[in-house]
């Protein structure tokens, strides 16, 4: 009954309120239950019904039974069972109004968690999460490595790195030749702070073995931020092989997807892994938020009436 009437009582929230205090909420550690379920009510109880517009009709049928009651002398019997109409007509409209409310929300974070699961939130939370600490990338020295080869000839394989999975080796392939296993710091792509630490870039490289060319979908200020970080990477490239006629990395002007012309060659998948991760991670709170009802068993009409003429002795 408090869940009820918390329904239908309480402070209401705009639906980017209400967005993001669920994704507050879903990158939070913990993912407080208790939070959820406020959400979940505060989040109903913010929708509007169109079975509201039921009231005034049943207020209405209220106001003439009081009236007739007083202005004519019934049996109890009459009144009684004019109480209960109009009772129960009130109680199913509170649970009708209540169910429409629950779906509406549901729909609602539905359409969120499915957002969610987008490349490009998924991107821009990856490289969120290594923003924590301030980007100061290494500094490269300038190199000019195999200068006279076109970006297409030259490969770099990512390595997976038995001490550190987040720091996976680097070796550059050109031809029948290959360099060293090199710690991602000799290029530039680990914190100044903390060689431990993958930097943006080296994100964004690791994403390029996944995808040699991708559009990012946000809003302005999140496209400017991908931007910086890709022309940071493009910088150390520039930096470590020299500068070419045409950046390693170019956006298209007509479609706005970003395309890479070096070769990256990902043996440790880390961007599949991310991707299967998040996907799981979203069909976990997509079954718990909004939990699919169980359909009841249909009876087979015609194999119930055989039976029960006998025949399935």
């Amino acid at each position: 009954m408090k869940q009820i009437i918390s329904l239908f009582y309480g402070p209401k929230y705009t639906r980017k309120q209400l967005a993001d205090r669920f994704h507050e909420w879903r990158k939070s550690v913990n993912r407080d239950p208790l939070e959820k379920d406020k959400i979940i009510i505060d989040g109903s109880r913010s929708q509007v019904s169109l079975f509201t517009r039921q009231w005034k009709w049943i207020i209405i049928q209220a106001l003439l039974w009081l009236i007739i009651s007083f202005k004519f002398d019934f049996s109890p019997v009459i009144n009684l069972m004019a109480f209960l109409t109009i009772f129960s007509q009130f109680s199913h409209n509170i649970m009708i109004i209540s169910r429409d409310k629950r779906n509406i929300f549901n729909t609602f974070i539905t359409q969120e968690i499915l957002s969610a699961m987008s490349f490009s939130s998924l991107l821009w939370e990856t490289l969120d999460g290594l923003e924590k600490q301030k980007e100061d990338s290494v500094s490269v020295s300038t190199t000019g490595y195999a200068p006279d080869c076109e970006w297409t000839d030259i490969t770099l394989q990512l390595i997976t790195n038995k001490h550190d999975q987040s720091l996976p080796l680097i070796k550059i392939i050109i031809g029948h030749e290959s360099s060293d296993m090199l710690h991602p710091s000799g290029l530039g792509l680990v914190h100044r702070s903390d060689h431990r630490k993958q930097s943006p870039a080296f994100m964004m490289l690791k994403l390029f073995g996944r995808n040699s060319s991708f559009i990012f979908e946000g809003h302005s200020s999140q496209r400017a931020s991908i931007e910086k970080k890709i022309q940071r990477l493009i910088a150390i490239i520039n930096t470590y092989f020299g500068a070419r006629d045409i950046d390693p990395i170019v956006q298209n002007n007509s479609t706005g997807s970003w395309e890479c012309f070096i070769n990256i060659d990902d043996r440790t998948n880390t961007w599949d892994q991310t991707e299967k991760e998040r996907e799981q991670d979203i069909k976990s709170i997509l079954s718990d938020w909004n939990p699919l009802e169980e359909e009841p068993e249909r009876i087979d009409q015609a194999a119930e009436s055989y039976k029960m003429k006998g025949y399935g002795w």
